[in-house]
């Protein structure tokens, strides 16, 4: 079975000042199986946010190939890209980007809407993944009447209600006090690996990143594994 994610010998050059090239990855080469939790870690400018955007297929590699369920996502046109990552990719970021006007529910319906899925099923899935995350009471509050800890359970709920072969997280915790980042940490990888969900997650916390599988740290572009 081919990795959920692999990258091939990766490159991501922008152009700094004055045209410079400023080289943010270089040559980085990993796998990432089902069911497995990696944590990314480094300093700030080391190249953990545009590793997650290569992953997703946002961004492009200078060079190199980003595999997602074996098919590289650079030799796909641009609508086969994003159908792969909506119908294969959860994301979830450090802002929980929730829609103001909708309801608890409503938010996590979100991907099944874009997508065209049946709206019954959808919602009972949505449903069950409140439920599993404690907020099956507030489905129809509005979603602004939350707090912050709550807010990034529901984004959670809404990466995962399309079932997801891979989840990908840039610092879920980043706006959360540390008691509500542990409870957030522990619903993502303890749902995903239930669901049996790839996870590659962006971390400045050695105690989140200690709850992975394993840990990759970038070192100037450059890409160390280990654990």
């Amino acid at each position: 079975m081919a990795p959920v994610l692999t990258f091939r010998e990766v490159t991501r050059t922008f152009a700094g000042a004055g045209g410079v090239p400023l080289p943010v990855l270089r040559g980085v080469s990993a796998e990432l199986p089902a069911g497995r939790a990696v944590a990314i870690t480094g300093r700030s400018g080391s190249g953990k946010s545009t590793l997650l955007h290569l992953a997703a297929g946002i961004d492009a590699p200078t060079s190199g190939e980003v595999l997602l369920l074996g098919r590289s996502l650079g030799a796909l046109p641009d609508a086969e890209r994003t159908r792969a990552r909506r119908d294969h990719v959860g994301l979830v970021f450090q802002f929980f980007h929730l829609l103001p006007h909708l309801s608890v529910e409503d938010n996590v319906l979100v991907p099944a809407l874009v997508a065209g899925d049946p709206p019954g099923g959808a919602a009972a899935r949505a449903r069950e993944l409140l439920e599993r995350v404690g907020l099956e009471g507030r489905a129809r509050e509005a979603v602004q009447k939350l707090s912050g800890g709550e807010m990034q359970r529901v984004a959670l709920c809404r990466a995962l209600l399309r079932r997801p072969k891979l989840l990908l997280a840039d610092e879920p915790t980043g706006n959360l006090d540390e008691a509500n980042g542990q409870t957030v940490m522990d619903l993502l990888l303890g749902l995903a690996r239930e669901e049996g969900s790839a996870v590659l997650y962006v971390t400045h916390s050695r105690e989140l990143a200690a709850l992975a599988d394993a840990t990759w740290t970038l070192h100037a572009g450059r890409l160390e594994q280990g654990g």
